[in-house]
């Protein structure tokens, strides 16, 4: 389950938090505030819409699509598979810090572990500890790569 914080910010207003709640990757987003459910939203065609629940408003979809949107997990899993197509099939989002990818069956998993491990640090956001499970697909055995946050040296 993946769970975000949105606050609303309005001029002459408190702001207002939304809790935004997914089960899994292909899931749409639950809309909570305070302790009532306002409704589900989703992308549909490029755009954040409201499929379910009370009138949300459109500018608050449309920010709430934008948190979505920047969050590691929504670029990182196709980022992965573009910078080596020769080894990644797939890649499951599990959680907020846990990923899978399962790589092709054909694909060499020494060479993909050494290149991976190197090559995460620079795709993924510096301030994130990071765990991914390795499969080979069709395959029983798998690895996993840990991606610690970098420091910053000269803080």
């Amino acid at each position: 389950m993946i769970q975000l914080t949105y606050l609303f910010e309005q001029e002459l207003s408190a702001a207002i938090p939304y809790q935004l709640m997914r089960a899994g990757m292909t899931d749409p987003w639950l809309v909570i505030c305070g302790c009532k459910v306002l409704g589900i939203i989703d992308q549909v065609e490029g755009n954040w819409t409201q499929i379910v629940g009370e009138d949300i408003p459109p500018v608050v979809i449309e920010k709430m699509g934008d948190l979505i949107d920047t969050q590691q997990f929504s670029w990182l899993p196709d980022l992965i598979k573009k910078q080596w197509p020769r080894y990644v099939l797939d890649v499951i989002v599990e959680n907020l810090q846990r990923y899978e990818i399962i790589c092709h069956k054909e694909a060499c998993n020494k060479s993909f572990k050494q290149r991976f491990t190197l090559g995460i640090h620079a795709l993924a956001q510096r301030e994130s500890a990071l765990v991914f499970n390795i499969r080979c697909f069709q395959k029983s055995d798998s690895y996993l790569v840990i991606k610690a946050p970098a420091i910053d040296r000269y803080v």
